[in-house]
């Protein structure tokens, strides 16, 4: 029998894996035209910055490509 606290260890644990392996969002400026503030020459160029990610839910998102992302320098 699955007791509180091991239902709720395995949900943390799950949640935990997606939120550590999600990959980063696409920023907004990725996401605009340069009239409009962003990087963008035409809206088409998102796929320059930026791919489709599934979520598990059968929606898709934009994420960031990896050669990108900013290093978070400390």
């Amino acid at each position: 029998m699955i007791t509180t606290v091991n239902l709720a260890i395995l949900g943390l644990s799950i949640f935990g894996w997606v939120a550590i392996t999600a990959p980063d969002d696409c920023p907004p400026k990725y996401m605009k035209t340069i009239e409009k503030g962003g990087e963008l020459v035409n809206s088409g160029d998102i796929s320059t910055y930026c791919y489709t990610s599934p979520l598990p839910y059968g929606k898709y998102y934009w994420a960031l490509r990896e050669e990108y992302e900013e290093e978070d320098e400390e």
